[in-house]
């Protein structure tokens, strides 16, 4: 839970790129939510359910987030 309080603490000064975006997915709380700004540039919550996860979107500012559901477990794919 610590390397998200320190992803969540990036998020909130610099523009993310897109690997930034999936890092900081990668190091959410497994089987969670997360939320990003509108235009995605900022991580603004995680939460362990939606509800909660745009709760504390809100409570951050952003009333209209992108929410992200986090998988169980990362798997790569090879299509």
């Amino acid at each position: 839970m610590e390397a998200s309080k320190d992803i969540m603490r990036v998020a909130e000064v610099y523009p993310m790129s897109p690997e930034a975006r999936i890092e900081a997915l990668k190091n959410a709380p497994r089987n969670g939510w997360a939320a990003f700004s509108s235009d995605e540039e900022r991580l603004v919550a995680y939460g362990t359910t939606y509800d909660e996860v745009v709760k504390k979107s809100e409570e951050n500012g952003v009333s209209d987030p992108v929410v992200v559901k986090v998988p169980d477990g990362w798997n790569d794919l090879v299509l």
